[in-house]
């Protein structure tokens, strides 16, 4: 998150919510985030305050149906004269292209000089002929910029729009949840001048503690071009703190939370002694200010370890955080052994078994790019640097599929778990399970939970642990 004058901000997505042309026949994780979406985009896709000019008056190309399949394209930045950091975003989709280089997005003062560009390659891009986004932040100083989108020779590109907006600076909070020493150094970043306008500890209001520590000098204040950075221990914040606290924190119109454990999570298996040792995860609410229950975590809980035949199950709530979620199940893995790990989380319309982890972390989905619960955007990073482009499930998804229709559910197979967290935790457990069984389930996107519904989820999460143990 550093600031940067000419910092750039790839984000390179399936499909993007602002679907301008387009498309394909609706898959079962469509709708994933509807929370990031609602009430923040127009009837087309495009954020509210985007300022958007086709690609007709930007390219040089043959003219299509969806937009320009173009040779060459620059001109104008519309928008460009708003101050602060913008996002500058491409949406087109590849039809040909080779290995490397692809397509590069560039920004420019009026007399040339660069002043942002990235280059899409094709290692980086999720799938050829989808419409997806390609995009570039630079801090705007209101002076005039012209775009350029540029295909690499032999590349075949065709644009629709490019659509620019602010993007506005993350409230990020570090060092993400896991377990913090009372001596730890909280670290709450903000936009310049954003005040932090409510703190609550286990959905208590403790903002007036903040801001008597604030004026004692127990949080201090550093702050650069482009962020503050507010800086407290731990426990002088969250003092007499029970064994997982939930902070939350609100500054500027966004929100961010994050977990502190005092310990590690222990490994407590419920259910059958001497039975197969079954680790389930699911997720906290997302976004941070999520106003409903994620259904995952409520299928988790739900679950009854008696019901299942020998079993013994450990559950653990995760935090909706890039790497930390997967490093506290690897954790686990590693001290508590399950021999199995099935892992749930909110989705889109349908029960969505997956087949495919990838090894990418992109906040596609959503023009600007969709933070994680402490403010995080990550934007086509691979996972781990040293391991394959993709991970297959080892659960039993036959078998799970049949379980879940005699329940009267009618599950889907998936082969795009998103590149957000569910993706992020698939991954690093399908390659730390060794030789027992590990994989991803997405539950629908659900917002009321009364006892049926609650029940419901639980006999989902009960019948694909059981499928799975059957089939062993």
């Amino acid at each position: 998150m550093e600031g940067m004058r000419a910092r750039v901000a790839i984000a390179v997505v399936l499909a993007g919510c602002s679907a301008a042309p387009a498309d394909d026949a609706a898959r079962p994780n469509d709708g994933m985030f509807k929370d990031f979406v609602d009430g923040k985009v127009d009837s087309a896709g495009h954020p509210f305050n985007a300022r958007v000019t086709s690609a007709g008056d930007l390219c040089w190309g043959e003219r299509t149906e969806d937009g320009v399949r173009v040779a060459w394209c620059e001109g104008p930045l519309d928008g460009a004269a708003q101050r602060g950091e913008l996002a500058v975003s491409a949406r087109l989709r590849v039809i040909g292209a080779g290995e490397g280089e692809v397509v590069t997005v560039r920004v420019a003062e009026e007399n040339g000089t660069v002043t942002v560009e990235d280059t899409l390659t094709a290692e980086r891009l999720r799938e050829r002929g989808a419409w997806i986004d390609v995009s570039v932040a630079y801090w705007s100083d209101g002076q005039p910029r012209t775009v350029a989108v540029v295909p690499a020779d032999g590349a075949e590109i065709e644009l629709a729009y490019v659509e620019v907006f602010p993007r506005r600076f993350r409230l990020v909070l570090s060092p993400g949840s896991g377990v913090v020493a009372d001596g730890e150094v909280i670290t709450v970043e903000t936009a310049p001048g954003d005040a932090i306008e409510r703190v609550e500890i286990d959905g208590a209001d403790v903002s007036e503690r903040w801001r008597a520590l604030a004026a004692t000098g127990a949080i201090t204040e550093v702050d650069t071009g482009f962020r503050t950075l507010h800086r407290v221990a731990a426990g002088a914040l969250v003092a007499d703190r029970g064994e997982v606290t939930q902070l939350r924190i609100s500054a500027g119109s966004e929100t961010a939370r994050m977990e502190l454990r005092r310990t590690p999570a222990p490994c407590q298996y419920e259910g059958a002694p001497g039975g197969v040792p079954v680790l389930v995860t699911g997720f906290q609410p997302f976004p941070a200010d999520g106003w409903h229950d994620n259904v995952s975590e409520v299928a988790v809980r739900a679950l009854r370890p008696s019901a299942l035949r020998g079993a013994r199950v450990m559950r653990l709530i995760l935090p909706v955080e890039y790497d930390r979620a997967a490093a506290a199940v690897r954790e686990v893995m590693a001290r508590c052994a399950p021999a199995v790990v099935i892992s749930f989380g909110q989705g889109g319309g349908a029960i969505a078994l997956e087949e495919t982890a990838y090894n990418l972390k992109d906040t596609g989905e959503v023009s600007g790019g969709v933070p994680d619960n402490r403010g995080v955007i990550a934007a086509a990073l691979p996972i781990d640097t040293a391991a394959p482009a993709e991970r297959s499930t080892s659960l039993p998804l036959a078998a799970i599929d049949r379980a879940l229709r005699a329940l009267g559910e009618t599950p889907a197979r998936s082969d795009d778990p998103g590149r957000y967290i569910c993706n992020n935790v698939f991954f690093t457990t399908t390659g730390a399970i060794g030789g027992g069984k590990a994989g991803f389930i997405h539950l629908p996107y659900t917002t009321r939970f009364d006892a049926a519904a609650r029940a419901r989820w639980g006999a989902v999460a009960e019948s694909a642990i059981q499928a799975t143990l059957d089939a062993q």
